[in-house]
């Protein structure tokens, strides 16, 4: 599910001068779509029983005392290698036919190079938590899965990759796909989101009173040995 964002400017006229004519409707022309910044979402099936794996998983890592800090302000994070272990298999193994399924949309050169986990880890975000705005460096598509998901527990939201744009902001009659400089998704149990690596995201705070569970993930890609 999406929203776009809104963030329109009003043209005002310079003083003494007379504001320009309407313009004829007239139909444009059909676009190419080049350069596209994708963002891939599906549900998971049966992701209640996975969820409630999760969030025991959790429960166990937190009892440990490890965490760490990126993005988030607030919250906990939980150390980037649970790739590795078996704890998360199934959603590992979810997670990895789904990426493969995106890389080949991209057409990616499955012949001589494979996909590998870099790194899969946990957040929890509490009441006013967030994530500064960010990108994965070094990752082919990274993504996240939603686990628990209160009401008003924080969007995720990805911004225009091409700077440049913000150099002519020009006023529209509503936010579309081809004019939005940034936009969301609403976090669902069960989701799972795609998006490549360079795509620039935050996560907005969240304002419930209770907290938000989801696996964060990065994937890389490397040569077939031998090819």
């Amino acid at each position: 599910m999406t929203k776009a964002k809104a963030s329109a400017l009003k043209a005002v006229p310079e003083a003494g001068e007379k504001p320009a004519p309407t313009q004829e409707a007239r139909p444009g022309f059909k676009p190419e779509t080049w350069f596209p910044a994708p963002v891939w979402s599906r549900r998971v099936p049966d992701h209640e029983r996975i969820d409630a794996h999760i969030l025991s998983v959790l429960e166990e890592l937190e009892r440990q005392g490890r965490a760490i800090t990126r993005s988030n302000v607030g919250g906990w994070h939980s150390p980037a290698n649970l790739h590795l272990g078996h704890e998360l298999a199934e959603i590992r193994r979810i997670i990895g036919n789904a990426v493969a399924g995106c890389a080949a949309h991209l057409s990616f050169d499955f012949d001589r190079f494979e996909l590998f986990f870099q790194e899969m880890w946990l957040n929890k975000n509490g009441p006013g938590d967030f994530n500064k705005a960010h990108v994965h460096p070094n990752s082919l598509l990274s993504g996240a899965y939603y686990a628990k998901v209160p009401e008003k527990s924080g969007n995720i939201e990805f911004y225009d990759p091409v700077r440049e744009r913000v150099m002519c902001t020009f006023p529209v009659k509503a936010r579309t796909r081809i004019n939005s400089q940034a936009m969301e998704y609403k976090g669902r149990e069960g989701l799972l989101l795609i998006f490549p690596g360079w795509l620039q995201h935050s996560v907005q705070p969240n304002r419930s009173d209770d907290f938000r569970v989801s696996i964060s993930f990065n994937m890389g890609f490397r040569r077939k040995a031998g090819r």
